[in-house]
């Protein structure tokens, strides 16, 4: 058609405004043909309207089932979006039409391991070993994500791309972590240590390279804290305390990393009247310049709050999780936007909690938790913030033991449902484990399974080496 070749000499020179109006005028000519539709599609992809084109891959995919490129396209597109079942439902079509494309295989392993198809996800991850350019990310992958999965040739492959000279930083970070987590799982703690503690060393390294001031990154934090304790004084709060919505809709979960947070996320988006959003991170920015409490800026804050929400999904009808951690600055701000909203703290062991930070290696951020001290002096802020609600909103915010939920996981999630958050009782929260829900965080393959016990007092194993840890914890060490 000729729409199509003037289309595509305009988009050949750049000019992908006229380009989109000449596919535009060949859509509309002939509508039972793809070419058009791609064509606008890629250049929505190529302007980052990635929205724009996810109705125009479906429709190329409908009208030319067997294009892998459309097909790989459409997945990309439903990931960016989190739209996790179309995506691995699209990337599984391509690779049925192209079976040997690595890109579409590493998304659908990505993909699916958010899914929690953990055992499809490692059979993705296991073909990936076998392939050179991403051997060293599929291991380190699967090890993380099922670590009993790692048969002996896999963790002898392991051991040498972690100490091969010249291999990249980001390679041998990965593969350190990984196989701190399978020595670990195999009852080598010393080695299982040993690794946790090279990885970390060269993460913190890598990140000062770059230029990361750690320290004051440290220094930010605590000062942070510190102004927060000055703003939300007793007074403030009770002057304010009538001045937001009365809606209970949103429960915020806050706490540090590694605390058990994701668990709880699950076990109340198992309840039908629950959604989940994971790490919403909606609020931090409607806080940038700080909390004016009047009755009109607080209401306005709250509003835009939840229509933060709605744009990710929430229907503005029944109840919603933030599991945003570092909401834990902003409970003052959380108690006078939401005086009926439930805040759940999540709370674990604070060697634990430590320790976990230490073997885990984050997707982002976190810049602070690649060192023990470092670790323990976060854990200190954020708990000193904590103190400072508990004395100044008694009773608002609600404790969820990590440890009192493994030795009691019905009593406790009971409580949890039906006191906590003042949801009527449904028996899908106790089989938390057997949703399909999306997880992002690193706890994906954990909250797959019952709870268990194996986490509890782990730190025992590791304690001869954590005394700079238990230094820097201060009243909060055993």
């Amino acid at each position: 058609m000729r729409f199509l070749g003037v289309g595509a000499a305009h988009a050949a020179a750049g000019r992908l405004s006229e380009a989109a109006q000449a596919y535009a005028r060949a859509e509309a000519a002939d509508p039972t043909d793809f070419r058009a539709p791609m064509s606008l599609a890629t250049i929505d992809l190529q302007l980052g309207r990635v929205a724009q084109a996810l109705p125009r891959l479906r429709r190329v995919v409908a009208l030319k089932p067997d294009l892998v490129e459309a097909q790989h396209n459409l997945g990309a597109v439903a990931q960016s979006l989190e739209l996790w079942d179309e995506a691995a439902a699209a990337y599984q079509r391509a690779l049925a039409l192209r079976d040997d494309s690595v890109e579409t295989r590493r998304n659908l392993a990505i993909v699916l391991s958010i899914l929690g198809r953990i055992d499809e996800a490692a059979a993705q991850h296991r073909r990936l070993i076998d392939h050179p350019t991403t051997a060293h990310w599929a291991l380190t992958r699967l090890a993380l994500l099922k670590p009993a999965a790692i048969a002996d040739d896999d963790l002898a492959r392991i051991v040498a791309g972690a100490h091969r000279s010249g291999a990249d930083d980001e390679t041998r970070i990965g593969l350190l972590f990984a196989l701190g987590e399978v020595l670990e799982r195999r009852g080598d703690d010393a080695g299982a240590f040993a690794a946790f503690a090279e990885g970390n060393r060269l993460k913190r390294s890598a990140l000062i390279t770059a230029g990361v001031d750690i320290e004051g990154l440290l220094g930010a934090h605590a000062a942070a804290a510190r102004a927060v304790a000055a703003t939300f004084t007793p007074e403030r709060l009770e002057r304010h305390k009538a001045e937001g919505l009365s809606t209970a809709a949103p429960v915020f979960i806050i706490g540090m990393p590694r605390s058990g947070s994701t668990l709880i996320e699950q076990i109340l988006a198992s309840h039908p009247d629950v959604a989940a959003f994971g790490e919403a991170a909606a609020l931090p920015p409607l806080l940038e310049r700080g909390f004016v409490a009047d009755q009109g800026e607080t209401r306005a804050l709250a509003r835009r709050f939840l229509d933060a929400m709605r744009r990710r999904g929430w229907r503005g009808v029944g109840r919603f999780v933030d599991k945003t951690l570092e909401n834990y600055l902003h409970v003052g701000a959380i108690a006078l936007m939401f005086p009926n909203a439930a805040i759940l703290h999540a709370v674990r062991g604070p060697v634990d909690t430590c320790l976990s930070c230490y073997r885990q290696l984050f997707a982002g951020g976190a810049e602070t938790l690649y060192d023990l001290a470092d670790i323990g002096a976060e854990y200190v802020t954020y708990r000193g913030v904590m103190e400072h609600w508990r004395t100044v909103l008694p009773g608002r915010v609600v404790d969820i033991d990590h440890e009192a939920l493994v030795a009691d996981p019905d009593g406790q999630i009971r409580w949890l449902v039906t006191e906590a958050c003042g949801l009527p009782w449904n028996d899908a929260c106790l089989r938390f484990y057997e949703g399909a829900r999306p997880v992002r965080t690193a706890s994906s393959g954990q909250v797959r399974q019952p709870i268990f016990a194996t986490s509890v007092a782990r730190w025992r194993r590791y304690e001869a080496e954590l005394a700079p840890l238990l230094a820097a914890l201060g009243p909060y060490a055993p």
